[in-house]
Formats: C-alpha cells, sequence, structure tokens
C-alpha cells in the first residue's frame, strides 16, 4: 500500500520534527494507520464480508483488495481521514518530546 502519512503531510500539519530518521518514523505511522484502519473495517464487516476480505488478502492483488474495500466499505474514505488525524494529533501532542529525546 501507498504511504498515506508523507513528510509533506507532517509540514502541512505544522508537525517539524528536526533531528529525527523521519523515513523510519513516516514507516511506523504508516503501520500504525493500517492497523488502525484495519481494526475500524473488520469491525464493521459482517462475518461473510471478513471471510471474503480475508480470502482477497490471501489471493488476490492490492488492486483488487482496494477495490473490494472501496465497495464493501463505503466508510472508507471517513474512517481513513479520521484515523489519519487522531495520528497527526497524537504526534503534534508529542512531538516537543520526541524533538527533545533526539
Amino acid at each position: 500500500m501507498n504511504p498515506i502519512i508523507t513528510r509533506d503531510l507532517l509540514e502541512q500539519a505544522g508537525i517539524n520534527l528536526e533531528n529525527q530518521d523521519i523515513d523510519a518514523l513516516l514507516d511506523h505511522l504508516n503501520q500504525e494507520l493500517e492497523e488502525r484502519v484495519g481494526a475500524e473495517i473488520t469491525a464493521s464487516l459482517s462475518d461473510e464480508q471478513l471471510k471474503e476480505m480475508l480470502d482477497i488478502q490471501e489471493h488476490a492483488s492490492d488492486e483488487q483488495l482496494a477495490e473490494w474495500l472501496t465497495t464493501n466499505v463505503p466508510e472508507l474514505e471517513r474512517i481513513t481521514q479520521d484515523e489519519v488525524d487522531i495520528i497527526l494529533g497524537e504526534l503534534a501532542e508529542n512531538a516537543d518530546g520526541i524533538n527533545d529525546a533526539a
């Protein structure tokens, strides 16, 4: 999956983390985002939909999975944006402490 949280997005949100390994941080943030969105999605699916999604994850391409999610999770964009906003908020709250630790 393409990263959603990028260096530009952090800068647009006013988050300037100096002296950090930005690439490692972005990898971590995007992994966290993927896990949170995944948890929200699975909680919203029926047992049948969950089984179908897991089958697609195991046997189909990322593009096919994205298409299935778009079709079967109409609130996917909202879920993703909500989780991005939460993660950026948490990061902004802790940015000074992160910079001090570097």
